[in-house]
Order: C-alpha cells, then sequence, then structure tokens
C-alpha cells in the first residue's frame, strides 16, 4: 500500500515539473480521471479504493492486496503521463484554433495523436476495472461497484 501512495506522490511531483502550457478555457478538467475516452461513464475503482475507503471495506486478504498493490505500483505514474500528453496537446489544439485560426483539416495529424491518447488512457482503466474483477470476490467486486454507484450519483 506504501508502494501505492509513494508512486502516486512521485507522479504528481514529475508532473508539476514539467512545463506548462496555459489554456485559458480550461476550468475544471478533471485530471487525469477525466482525459480518458469514457471520462465520466466508466467507474474509477482505483480511486474508490485508495481514496474511497474500498481498502477498508472490501476486507482483503493479504493475497487481494498483494495482486493489486503489484499491479498498481507503475499504474498511477502510467496514467498522469497519459493525461499530462493529452492535456499538452490539448492545449497545443485549443491555441492552435483559437489563436492561429486553424481548421480542423488543419489540425487533422494532432486530432489523432490525442485521440490515440485517448484510447491508451481508456484501455488502461478497462485493465483496472478487470484486474478488480479478477482479483476480488464476487461479494468483493459487488461491494465496490455499489461504492461506485454512490459516488456518481453523488456528483
Amino acid at each position: 500500500m506504501k508502494k501505492i501512495i509513494l508512486t502516486a506522490l512521485l507522479g504528481i511531483t514529475l508532473l508539476s515539473a514539467q512545463e506548462d502550457l496555459d489554456n485559458p478555457f480550461l476550468g475544471n478538467d478533471n485530471f487525469p480521471m477525466g482525459y480518458s475516452l469514457m471520462a465520466d461513464s466508466m467507474p474509477n475503482f482505483m480511486h474508490i479504493y485508495m481514496k474511497g475507503g474500498g481498502m477498508h471495506k472490501l476486507d482483503l486478504s493479504a493475497k487481494q492486496e498483494k495482486a493489486i498493490e503489484k499491479v498498481f505500483s507503475t499504474r498511477p505514474q502510467k496514467m498522469m503521463k497519459a493525461a499530462t500528453e493529452i492535456e499538452k496537446l490539448e492545449t497545443i489544439l485549443v491555441l492552435k484554433v483559437v489563436d492561429e485560426g486553424k481548421n480542423a483539416q488543419e489540425i487533422k495529424t494532432l486530432l489523432d495523436e490525442i485521440a490515440l491518447k485517448r484510447k491508451e488512457m481508456t484501455m488502461m482503466k478497462i485493465s483496472c476495472v478487470n484486474i478488480f474483477r479478477e482479483t476480488l470476490t464476487p461479494e468483493q467486486y459487488k461491494r465496490l461497484r455499489d461504492m461506485a454507484i454512490k459516488v456518481a450519483d453523488s456528483i
């Protein structure tokens, strides 16, 4: 568990050290969770597990905890990296359209690159859901799923 938290903190620290492009239109972008293709329609089980009390409410065995920690020791870094890349590409796109007057055809390559990155991030999120499904008992998985529905209802 400590490894997961340290990994997440490292990812956040690395992000703050990266060059920032300023997108004045950005508002609340739900970073990094909002950067997959299905940002709001697929549950974020890892977030619920880590920050929503899931790790305590699921009564995991040591073997289950170890399996989840093993998989997620590198996952937050990858998600943060992908989200940062998408945010940077989208900022470039916005500025090209708004400030330079580029049309969709002129930025098609950039749009394709953003779509590919969002697809990669969505595939990681799907993998996350599957890891929980494979690791938890059916009862634990139902509990986690119910927690995700409560989180969605509260938004």
